[in-house]
């Protein structure tokens, strides 16, 4: 590979990561947003649900933002095997 291939691919890669972060963001904004309030009634277990696939969604969503604009994976997303070719095992 060339330098310029490789750097098309690496290119093409980011705006396809950039893109499925914008979905997930998407995604996640259909969700009842419970704020800080308290409940005159109780969420039902379906919005219980779509809060917490939203949650996840946003999560996922800010890792692969930070991996995007740092280059390097977060500590929490490290496997054992990633954090011990790191030096920084549990």
């Amino acid at each position: 590979m060339t330098a310029k291939t490789l750097h098309q691919t690496e290119g093409s890669i980011r705006a396809t990561l950039t893109t499925l972060v914008e979905r997930w963001e998407q995604m996640s904004k259909g969700a009842p947003n419970f704020g800080d309030e308290l409940f005159i009634d109780e969420p039902t277990p379906v919005q219980l649900q779509q809060f917490e696939r939203a949650t996840t969604y946003r999560k996922a969503a800010a890792d692969l933002r930070e991996v995007l604009r740092t280059g390097r994976i977060p500590h929490g997303l490290m496997t054992d095997a990633e954090l011990d070719a790191h030096g920084a095992s549990k």
